[in-house]
């Protein structure tokens, strides 16, 4: 008599998964408060300095002094990003008219594309209903996503911003972009912590709207095919 046992391992592998994800944010949570720490305290006497040192510059010294000021403040940034990762805020949740927030997005990224050739169309189907979030939290997924999508496109192009209530109960919205796109085995590693696929990315960004999203119980995925260009979906619940 021959007995088989056969055992579906598919949730052993998700709670596993989910637990080496934890630990992994967990470390990055560690790591981002003392290299943040260790940045802010220098920073903070350098751009001091640099502000007394601007009163008695000259013009041409005064040029090097706005580039070297321009990267204090990527500097300060990116620490922002790294104690977003370690110490989420408290946040407050409000009804927002998202189709306007999109819009604000839009117009302050919209130099940017204007200067790379690139168009940034905003479309919504039907009458769009508020949504309950965090504005600020909000404003950062979407200044993220555009931004890389805007950096895909070094030829220019389009991006399209489209909204729409997919039902009764959730709001739907996608980034499409013309860009160079990502390969299926990079796309499954984007939202980790530290990768990116970006040369000079730090790769907290997409990790930080993965986050942003799950707070708000949407969902957010990427598609993508090389030398097409990457859609990005979101969907929101209304309430």
């Amino acid at each position: 008599m021959l007995l088989i046992v056969s055992r579906d391992r598919t949730e052993y592998l998700k709670t596993e998964e989910l637990l080496q994800k934890s630990e992994k944010l967990a470390a990055v949570g560690q790591l981002a408060t003392a290299i943040a720490h260790e940045i802010r305290n220098p920073l903070t006497a350098i751009k001091g300095f640099m502000q007394l040192l601007t009163e008695k510059a000259s013009k041409e010294e005064l040029t090097y002094m706005n580039i070297i000021s321009s990267e204090i403040e990527r500097i300060e940034m990116i620490t922002d990003e790294f104690m977003s990762v370690a110490k989420p805020q408290a946040v407050t949740f409000q009804s927002i008219d998202l189709q306007l927030l999109i819009q604000q997005v839009i117009l302050l990224l919209q130099p940017q594309a204007t200067m790379k050739n690139i168009f940034i169309e905003l479309n919504s189907y039907g009458e769009m209903p508020f949504v309950y979030c965090e504005s600020n939290q909000m404003k950062q997924v979407f200044i993220n996503i555009l931004k890389n999508a805007i950096e895909a496109m070094p030829s220019g192009g389009e991006i399209k911003v489209e909204l729409r209530k997919k039902d009764n109960n959730h709001i739907h919205i996608q980034i499409i972009d013309e860009g160079v796109g990502i390969s299926k085995e990079r796309i499954k590693h984007l939202g980790e912590p530290f990768y990116s696929i970006k040369e000079d990315g730090i790769g907290l960004g997409l990790m930080i709207c993965f986050n942003i999203i799950q707070q708000h119980k949407g969902t957010l995925s990427i598609e993508s095919e090389v030398n097409k260009g990457t859609s990005v979906e979101i969907c929101l619940p209304l309430d």
